[in-house]
């Protein structure tokens, strides 16, 4: 019965997410027009967007390497282009959740530094980074059209979404907050494990602060590309949006999506992109095909990295190697090391 549970768990995101999609894609907007959308995006936007996909993940490879760095390991860059590309496929194309692909990634990291909890500290520090520039530079964009009703809910979004992000980083990480939950208490809490998580990171990052701020302004650059990708998908289907637009609404239909209620956010990100892109004045059909052919051209790099990984060791293999507790919850690891490994 346990496991029953426990396929259901694991595929009810996934049925939740084609359900939406269905929805959006069969009954709320014409199939027909949806394929003819899509079609009609013109060639050399496509390209300059598939280049900005690849752009995206290729800082963030950058800031991942320098977040390892300051631990004092050297990994190449083509490695860890490598593990990002493993972790995006884990996060969009296997259902499980968004922890399985970081808890790949952070495996194959920990191959290279023979250390499980420095290896799951940065890339845990590495998508706290990427969250908060998104969020920043999204609000600082927002703010010139702050009083327009479209930009105020993309507001109220950011804000929520920040502040109980920090509020639960300060509350997780804090000593004294902690002190007042009883020991007993604590440890019965459904997130103790994840509060142990970040504790463990921020202690391996302390006195490493040059390392963070940089990888936090570098930051800028993965998002910046990520979001011209979807600059260069709306032009190629006839979206007229100024750049400024995008850079608040994309974000914010990828926070509304990074809720843990469907599969790698697919459909909720959909859904998310239709209401406000439709309070810009832009049509359903063309701002759910562009948050899809997004979706698709990050799922077409990820794919890349697929037979790259066949040259490197399975990650259960990784898990039995290498020696130390990892930072994250230890159940969520298994499960990572045990997920059938991306080969034929």
């Amino acid at each position: 019965m346990k496991q029953v549970l426990k396929q259901l768990r694991r595929f009810l995101p996934l049925a939740f997410s084609l359900a939406v999609l269905v929805y959006l894609f069969g009954y709320r907007t014409d199939p027909v027009e949806n394929w003819n959308t899509a079609r009609s995006v013109t060639p050399s936007m496509l390209y300059i967007a598939l280049l900005l996909g690849l752009v995206s993940f290729v800082f963030q490879a950058v800031r991942l390497k320098i977040l390892v760095e300051v631990l004092g390991h050297k990994v190449s860059l083509t490695r860890m282009l490598v593990y990002t590309l493993i972790g995006q496929f884990y996060n969009s194309a296997i259902p499980g959740g968004s922890v399985g692909g970081d808890a790949i990634k952070a495996l194959y990291l920990s191959n290279a530094t023979r250390s499980k909890p420095q290896a799951f500290a940065a890339v845990l520090v590495d998508r706290l980074c990427g969250l908060f520039m998104l969020a920043t530079l999204a609000l600082l964009v927002l703010l010139p059209s702050i009083g327009e009703e479209s930009m105020r809910q993309a507001a109220a979004v950011i804000i929520v979404f920040t502040g109980g992000a920090t509020l639960a980083i300060v509350s997780m990480t804090s000593r004294r907050i902690r002190k007042l939950v009883p020991s007993g208490l604590s440890s019965r809490l459904p997130f103790h494990d994840t509060i142990r998580a970040f504790d463990e990171a921020m202690q391996i990052y302390r006195g490493h602060k040059k390392g963070l701020v940089l990888a936090l302004l570098l930051s800028v650059l993965p998002q910046a590309g990520w979001i011209g990708m979807h600059i260069a998908v709306g032009q190629g289907i006839g979206i007229q949006l100024i750049w400024t637009d995008y850079a608040v609404l994309i974000p914010v239909a990828g926070m509304v999506a990074a809720l843990p209620i469907s599969f790698g956010g697919w459909g909720v990100g959909e859904a998310a992109s239709v209401h406000f892109f439709g309070l810009r004045g832009i049509g359903k059909v063309e701002a759910q095909v562009l948050s899809l052919m997004g979706r698709l051209i990050q799922l077409v790099w990820a794919l890349v990295g697929l037979p790259l990984s066949w040259a490197l060791p399975r990650p259960k293999d990784i898990s039995a190697a290498v020696h130390g507790d990892a930072v994250l919850p230890d159940k969520q690891v298994e499960a990572a090391a045990e997920a059938p490994s991306p080969r034929p």
